[in-house]
C-alpha cells in the first residue's frame, strides 16, 4: 500500500506557480482589512500611504491576470463551452457570497446600532437608507444596483469576468485586441462619464467598470504572456529595462513624496514638500491615470526585484499569505465581517491603542488561519483522491 508522507499543505506550495501572484493578493487581502478599521494606525504601512494606488488596484490586476491563467486552457481547447459554463459558475459564486455578506454586515449595523447605540456604521455604508424601505431596494440589491460601502469590489469581479470570454475570443486573433478594446472603452468612460447606477447614494458606482475594466484587462494580457511558449519573457534589451526600472522607480519615490505618509507622525502633520490638489483628482471611482501608472510602475518593480524563485516565498510567513491569496474569495468575506465588527466596537470604545491592536491581531490571525485551514483541506482531499483503492484491490483479488 502506497503512504502519502509529510505535509499535504506544504506539498502543496511546492507546486510549479508562480507564488508571487498568490502572495502579493494576499497582501493585498490584509491591507484591505487594515484600512476598512478607520484610525487604524497600521494603515501608513499598507500600500495606500505609498503613492497614488492601494490594494484595489492590486486586487483587480491580479484578478484579470489570474483569469486569463484559470479559463484559458477552456477556450485553448476548444472547449469554449465548458469555460464559459465555468466563468459563469464562478461569477454565480460571487453574487451568492455578496449577497451573503449583504446580510452579515447589515446585521452587525443593526445591532451595532441598538445594543451599542453606534449607528455611524449604519449611515456611512448605507444601510440606513436600505432600511428606510427594504420592499422597495430589494430588487436593486439583487440586481447589484445598491451597493452598501465596502461592498462594491465583489460587484466589479462579477463584471469584469463577464468579459472574459469575449476577452479570449479577441485574443485568440491577436494577444493586443483585448487591450486595443480596453483603452477604447477606458477612454469613452472619460469622455463621456458613463458609470452604472447606484440607487444607495443616488448616484454610482464607486468602482466604474467601464474604467477599471483597464487594469483588469492588463492583467488578463500578461496572463496570457505567461501561458505563451517560453513562458513570461521580456524581449527587450537590458538597457531598455534599465531604463524603465529607473523610470519606474523615480515615478515611485514622487509618489511616495507627494503621498507623505510620515505625515501621520505626531509632529509632522505639516511637513508637505507638494500639495497633491495641484495635479489634477486622484478620484478612485474612475481609475485616474496617475493611479494606473502608479500600479504599473509597481507592478514592473516586483517583476524585476522579485525573483519567481525566491526562497522567502517559501518560508513559513509568506506561505500564510500564499494561503490567503489562493483562497482571496472565502478571505475577504471574512476580513469584510471583521473589519466592521471591528471598527463597530472602536468606535464605541474609543479607538483604544490596546482594542485597536487586538482588533488587528485577530483580524490578521484570523484571515490567514482560515486561509491555511483551507488550503490543507484542499491538499488533503487531493493528497486522498490520488492514494490507490488497496482495500478495493485486495476485496477483488480475494
Amino acid at each position: 500500500m502506497a503512504v502519502s508522507t509529510g505535509n499535504p499543505a506544504k506539498r502543496r506550495f511546492a507546486a510549479d506557480r508562480d507564488l508571487r501572484i498568490d502572495f502579493f493578493r494576499g497582501l493585498a487581502l490584509a491591507m484591505i482589512f487594515i484600512n476598512h478599521i478607520p484610525g487604524n494606525p497600521l494603515s501608513i504601512l499598507t500600500q495606500r500611504a505609498w503613492g497614488f494606488s492601494d490594494s484595489a488596484e492590486v486586487f483587480v490586476l491580479l484578478a484579470g491576470l489570474a483569469s486569463a491563467l484559470a479559463y484559458s486552457r477552456f477556450f485553448d481547447r476548444g472547449a469554449a463551452s465548458a469555460g464559459v459554463v465555468a466563468v459563469a459558475s464562478r461569477m454565480w459564486s460571487l453574487y451568492i457570497m455578496h449577497l451573503m455578506l449583504f446580510l452579515v454586515v447589515a446585521a452587525l449595523c443593526v445591532v451595532g446600532a441598538e445594543r451599542l447605540n453606534e449607528t455611524s456604521y449604519l449611515e456611512t455604508l448605507g444601510f440606513d437608507v436600505f432600511l428606510q424601505a427594504p420592499a422597495g431596494f430589494i430588487v436593486n440589491v439583487l440586481t447589484l444596483s445598491f451597493l452598501p460601502g465596502y461592498l462594491d469590489i465583489l460587484p466589479l469581479y462579477i463584471v469584469l469576468l463577464a468579459m472574459v470570454p469575449a476577452l479570449m475570443l479577441l485574443a485568440r486573433r491577436h494577444w493586443a485586441l483585448p487591450l486595443v478594446a480596453a483603452l477604447t472603452l477606458y477612454g469613452i468612460a472619460h469622455h463621456a462619464s458613463i458609470n452604472l447606477p447606484n440607487t444607495r447614494t443616488a448616484r454610482e458606482w464607486f468602482f466604474n467598470p467601464f474604467a477599471w475594466q483597464l487594469l483588469f484587462v492588463i492583467g488578463f494580457t500578461l496572463g496570457r504572456v505567461m501561458l505563451s511558449p517560453g513562458g513570461f519573457q521580456l524581449e527587450i534589451s537590458r538597457k531598455v529595462r534599465l531604463a524603465i526600472t529607473l523610470a519606474a522607480s523615480l515615478f515611485t519615490l514622487a509618489a511616495f513624496i507627494i503621498v507623505a505618509p510620515w505625515r501621520e507622525i505626531p509632529g509632522y502633520e505639516n511637513v508637505i514638500l507638494v500639495n497633491p490638489a495641484s495635479l489634477g483628482t486622484f478620484s478612485k471611482t474612475d481609475l485616474p491615470l496617475v493611479r494606473l501608472v502608479d500600479i504599473l510602475a509597481k507592478l514592473w518593480l516586483v517583476v524585476m526585484l522579485v525573483d519567481r524563485g525566491a526562497a522567502w516565498l517559501r518560508g513559513r510567513v509568506a506561505r500564510l499569505f500564499i494561503a490567503m491569496g489562493r483562497h482571496s474569495l472565502e478571505v475577504f468575506a471574512l476580513s469584510t465581517v471583521l473589519a466592521v465588527a471591528g471598527g463597530i466596537l472602536a468606535s464605541v470604545y474609543g479607538f483604544q491603542p490596546w482594542l485597536v491592536a487586538t482588533l488587528n491581531l485577530t483580524g490578521l490571525a484570523g484571515m490567514a488561519g482560515l486561509g491555511w485551514l483551507l488550503e490543507w483541506r484542499k491538499a488533503a482531499t487531493a493528497s486522498l483522491a490520488a492514494e490507490p483503492r488497496t482495500a478495493a484491490t485486495m476485496a477483488e483479488r480475494g
